[in-house]
């Protein structure tokens, strides 16, 4: 499923992008921490790039398996992809990155059309960065 309703790289997740060019090995972490919210839809909420936190956060972040994936040209875009199990009844609608499992700052924020999880459903989230 893409992320359709609005989907953008926050204003910390230009920072982040950026200082990931420094050095030899970039003191910034990666951002490869996925987290799934609710609470998007009924605050009427679309992604901006103001966004530091998901609306209401539910589960614990997962630690992605990141690479660079081609969109239009070799190696443009960063791609995270994880799985989160929902531990309860949830109606997911947003899901953002994170360059830590807790705080931290968020990279990309997204809503979406509400996707219904039983508890013990899992939802895979893959993110895109593209470059270009």
């Amino acid at each position: 499923m893409a992320f359709s309703t609005a989907t953008v790289v926050t204003n910390s997740g230009k920072a982040i992008s950026a200082k990931r060019h420094i050095g030899t090995t970039p003191a910034q972490a990666e951002p490869n921490y996925i987290g799934m919210g609710v609470g998007a839809t009924g605050a009427a909420r679309t992604a901006v790039a103001a966004d530091t936190a998901l609306s209401t956060a539910v589960e614990s972040r997962v630690a992605g398996t990141s690479s660079t994936v081609t969109t239009t040209v070799t190696n443009d875009t960063y791609q995270t992809v994880g799985t989160v199990t929902a531990t309860a009844t949830r109606a997911v609608d947003e899901a953002g990155t994170f360059d830590a499992s807790t705080a931290g700052n968020m990279d990309i924020s997204a809503t979406f059309a509400v996707v219904n999880l039983a508890s013990g459903d899992s939802l895979q989230l893959t993110v895109k960065k593209v470059f270009g």
